[in-house]
């Protein structure tokens, strides 16, 4: 009659789920637009990179996993080679959503995970230390 008693919860959940997505595109837009921008990629643009992001996450996981399966025989080598697909189709989106080169296309890229790496690593040494304060006041 009105339906799941849990159901506005669940939608709250949804919606964060949804709005954190939606964040961390951001932020990974930003950082890979600034990483375009440091290598001398006139073209790059927030919404580019998110497009980037977007597109080349999904079209690599698609590639990847085609070229993993299909060298799937070769064992643990058609693992590394889903993954050099996949990491070659990635830098391929971006060098067609900038319109630039694979040199620059592949160092706004490697730049942007060593930055999100360092991101990642610092709000977890922050977390940690948050954990160590709430346990041991």
């Amino acid at each position: 009659m009105y339906g799941h008693p849990a159901g506005p919860a669940l939608t709250g959940l949804g919606t964060l789920a949804l709005l954190g997505f939606l964040l961390a595109l951001f932020i990974a837009g930003l950082i890979l637009a600034f990483s375009a921008k440091l290598v001398g990629i006139r073209d790059a643009s927030i919404v580019g990179a998110m497009v980037a992001i977007v597109g080349g996450g999904i079209l690599g996981a698609i590639v990847g996993g085609i070229v993993a399966l299909v060298f799937s025989i070769a064992g643990p080598m058609g693992v590394a080679l889903g993954w050099l697909a996949f990491m070659v189709t990635y830098v391929w989106v971006i060098k067609a959503v900038f319109h630039t080169d694979w040199v620059r296309a592949f160092l706004a890229w490697l730049i942007a995970i060593v930055v999100e790496l360092i991101i990642a690593g610092f709000l977890g040494l922050i977390g940690v230390a948050t954990l160590g304060v709430m346990l041991h006041p």
